[in-house]
């Protein structure tokens, strides 16, 4: 095979190939030949206009209804994110909005819509409190309804606050807007049943770019997720009633609140069926080192799981830093009842290291 060209290598080769490229580099090797155009597909359409935002223009909403309109795209297509500048916005070009919604409804795909704020956007302004509440307004009076105008399938809400959050740990008056809507969410979700998921989505970190950060809240099943968020503030763009009563709970890369998270244990014992938590880093500005640490915690919460049915603890950090509990190969993860109860016990006694039968 040392002389086959590219076109004429055995498409699993071909595969194989497209499988070792970081998805940033798809489109480069799309244009390196025409045979890897078919073979990335599906993942240029899924990398590409998941992180996608159309500017509130004529010329971006244009943009929209062409790609909602194409043969291999439009099927692919499954988050839209309108950037918004914080000034009000012409209705002049809304209808474009309304058709490439009808579009997507044709196709019968659930869609997460949602905003991020754009500094290069047409209607950019610097925001204050009346540019929140413009871009809160525009997103539940003009896109939310051409959605339904449109009968469009619906699944999750998304803030999107990647430009604004790109080289910084904390939330920031930039942030109002996405915190503001976020906390609508749930009136939303009451009177459109459709919605069941919230996303919130942040810069990825320097130091790991591969992995997204992000909070998903999910009522239908009662369930939060936060990964890679880099500081304790993630829950400030959630309600509190939000993250009582879950079902389940996921961290990983994050700092949390020690208050916060023993209030989410404690209103949620009575349904929480799987815990996760991994490179978390537990801290409170109101309380002693020595009082916020994981030994602590599990000491006092652990008895009343009464129902949780698996868990993953790892790389656990005490607010003075230190790591209580080490991940990686020492990771401790149970998926039985038995199981937990083990594990639970054992750290609520100061244990880190012992093994489960089975």
């Amino acid at each position: 095979m040392a002389g086959t060209r590219i076109p004429h290598l055995p498409n699993e080769v071909l595969y194989e190939i497209a499988g070792y490229v970081d998805d940033e580099d798809i489109l480069n090797l799309r244009l390196s030949a025409k045979v890897f155009q078919y073979i990335t597909i599906d993942r240029f359409a899924t990398t590409f206009f998941e992180d996608r935002a159309y500017e509130l223009s004529p010329k971006g909403l244009e943009a929209l209804v062409k790609i909602t309109e194409h043969s291999v795209f439009a099927p692919h297509i499954r988050t839209v994110i309108i950037g918004h500048g914080g000034k009000h916005s012409s209705a002049k070009y809304h209808g474009l909005l309304d058709q490439a919604f009808r579009n997507l409804a044709t196709l019968g795909n659930a869609i997460s819509i949602g905003l991020r704020r754009v500094h290069t956007a047409h209607n950019y302004q610097p925001l204050h409190s009346q540019g929140c509440q413009q871009m809160v307004n525009f997103f539940r009076h003009k896109m939310l309804a051409a959605a339904f105008r449109a009968r469009l399938p619906l699944k999750d809400i998304v803030a999107d606050v990647q430009s604004d959050s790109q080289n910084r740990s904390l939330t920031s008056h930039s942030d109002y807007w996405a915190s503001s809507l976020t906390h609508h969410f749930e009136f939303l979700a009451s009177i459109h049943n459709q919605l069941s998921g919230l996303r919130v989505k942040f810069s990825t970190k320097e130091s790991d770019s591969t992995k997204p950060s992000y909070i998903f809240l999910d009522l239908r099943d009662d369930k939060v997720q936060v990964s890679q968020t880099g500081d304790q503030h993630w829950h400030t763009f959630l309600s509190y009633g939000s993250l009582q009563r879950l079902r389940e709970i996921y961290l990983e890369d994050c700092d949390v609140d020690y208050d916060l998270f023993r209030t989410m244990l404690r209103t949620s014992y009575q349904q929480l069926e799987c815990l996760s938590l991994y490179n978390v880093h537990i801290e409170s500005p109101w309380l002693s080192p020595r009082t916020v640490s994981w030994r602590s915690l599990f000491r006092t919460q652990s008895r009343s799981l009464s129902v949780l049915k698996s868990c993953k603890f790892g790389k656990l950090q005490d607010q003075d830093g230190g790591v209580w509990l080490e991940g990686d190969e020492k990771t401790i993860e149970a998926n039985t009842r038995a199981h937990v109860i083990t594990v639970l016990s054992n750290l609520a006694a100061g244990v880190r290291t012992f093994e489960l039968d089975g």
